[in-house]
């Protein structure tokens, strides 16, 4: 059996939790690819130098050809992003993306090898309805956000925040999606979180699909407890200072919430707090606090340290799937804090793993910060570290998919 992921992208929460799915397939004996735009892995999980999405220049005849069929300029797709551009600038949020691809990937010889298809994160890389279209093979999706049964948006928070201005416009993406996935005839989601399997069931979409929630797996060799002693001493931190760590890929990502997280620390001030913040983006000063950004890392054994420095790390998502911090959080030892919403709510445990806050308020936030520090010594870094490997370990992953890929392949 022959599985194949494809996602846009190698980089980013999508692109990880994908490769470490591929990753932990081949190690459990699945004869695993990978398909994105800057990286390939073929099925003996060698990397591919792969010149299909390498730009080619068409040819005169080919210009001429397509210009006398109306499609060079004037192509569905050409005229949708010529829509989205007149809007973009005035959109608030955090990404979009479109049913359309500039791809042929059912053409791909990596597509046409596999016996399954496992999609993750595919907005502006598949087209949607060339591609469904003429794939008759079993379908997994694997579900990283809301996006394959929204729009052009990624979460209801985005759609919500920008009706006004996208409202016809995303209904008609909408309707491209829906129409090209409800062609499919052997199709399974997967969803990390509870929350967005039932979601994406209450959008219609996916009726004559199968669904499962398997969460996402980490390496727990490399995301492990390091010497939170020696590592604060050489960020210049104090082994009884009382450390809160807060990531992000941009700090300014309304989603995350660093607002959320700021205004609750000024309402903190008879606690003597210092904060680690990752992720790009200038830090605002925040006076009752010692503040340390340590800007973007890549490295996930330099983030096994970030986590194991701090006594809690703060997630304070307005809306989020299962993110693959708090897993990597988990696998060191670290208790989170965090809002009831999405996979976070399934996995924070009061007196296990950590604390939810009340409401989604600056002031529910300062709350549930104030009890896990009267209460941080209740919090054991084996017990949580415990919990990653019952729940997050490859093998837990690879097995669960492996049921799901003979279920469909028939």
């Amino acid at each position: 059996m022959k599985v194949l992921h494809i996602t846009k992208s190698a980089k980013g929460g999508a692109g990880i939790a994908a490769k470490r799915l591929h990753d932990a397939l081949c190690e459990n004996g699945v004869q695993s690819g990978f398909l994105s735009s800057n990286l390939t892995i073929g099925f003996n999980n060698q990397i591919i130098n792969d010149s299909f999405f390498t730009y080619r220049k068409p040819s005169l005849l080919k210009k001429v050809y397509l210009k006398v069929m109306g499609l060079f300029f004037s192509s569905q797709c050409q005229k949708v992003i010529f829509r989205l551009q007149k809007i973009e600038e005035m959109l608030e949020c955090e990404i979009v993306s479109l049913p359309f691809g500039n791809y042929k990937l059912h053409e791909h010889p990596l597509v046409k090898e596999a016996d399954i298809i496992n999609l993750h994160w595919v907005g502006d890389f598949i087209d949607f309805p060339s591609f469904f279209k003429n794939f008759t093979k079993p379908i997994v999706w694997t579900l990283h956000d809301m996006n394959p049964f929204q729009g052009i948006f990624h979460y209801m928070n985005d759609q919500d925040r920008n009706n006004q201005i996208a409202g016809q416009f995303d209904k008609e993406m909408k309707q491209i999606k829906k129409s090209a996935i409800q062609s499919v005839k052997n199709g399974t989601i997967v969803s990390p979180s509870q929350w967005l399997l039932n979601e994406a069931r209450k959008s219609e979409f996916f009726f004559n699909w199968g669904g499962r929630c398997i969460p996402n797996s980490i390496n727990l060799e490399i995301f492990n407890q390091k010497d939170k002693l020696a590592l604060r001493k050489e960020k210049n931190i104090g082994g009884n200072e009382f450390v809160i760590l807060f990531a992000a890929d941009s700090i300014k990502s309304y989603r995350k919430g660093f607002d959320l997280l700021r205004n609750a620390l000024l309402k903190l001030k008879d606690i003597e707090i210092t904060v680690l913040t990752i992720g790009k983006g200038d830090i605002p000063v925040i006076d009752t606090v010692k503040l340390i950004s340590l800007g973007e890392i890549s490295s996930s054994s330099e983030m096994a340290e970030c986590y194991s420095m701090a006594d809690v790390f703060v997630l304070p998502s307005r809306e989020d799937n299962l993110p693959n911090v708090m897993l990597e959080a988990f696998a060191c030892g670290t208790p989170i804090i965090g809002f009831n919403t999405g996979g976070i709510a399934e996995h924070t445990i009061e007196n296990l793993t950590g604390i939810l806050a009340d409401e989604m308020i600056a002031q529910s936030l300062a709350n549930a910060i104030a009890k896990f520090y009267d209460t941080r010594n209740d919090y054991s870094r084996s017990v949580i570290r415990k919990y990653a490997e019952e729940k997050f370990s490859y093998e837990n992953q690879a097995r669960s998919y492996m049921r799901i890929y003979k279920s469909i392949s028939g």
